[in-house]
């Protein structure tokens, strides 16, 4: 099971129909908006989510980004990491 990153979503799968993703676009230089997380039902219960999460902020982290986590799941694992936290606007 290979995550991609297309620049604008983390997905398992193919692009056009993929089996789950984390959905985000940049707001500008230095923030990038979090808006869908979902995960197929055949994919749903192996932690899925989390793996996509985890990539997502490794991208963060990696370009010193802000986060507007406009998605539940995303703000859910933001509030619940206090290092994650801090990237929240």
């Amino acid at each position: 099971m290979k995550i991609q990153n297309d620049g604008k979503q983390f997905y398992i799968g193919e692009k056009e129909d993929p089996k789950a993703l984390l959905a985000y676009e940049y707001i500008d230089d230095h923030t990038v908006r979090a808006y869908h997380t979902v995960t197929s039902k055949e994919m749903q219960g192996q932690g899925i989510a989390g793996k996509l999460y985890k990539e997502f902020m490794d991208l963060v982290k990696k370009e010193d980004l802000k986060v507007q986590a406009d998605c539940s799941y995303v703000r859910k694992k933001m509030e619940e990491n206090e290092e994650d936290k801090g990237y929240m606007v």
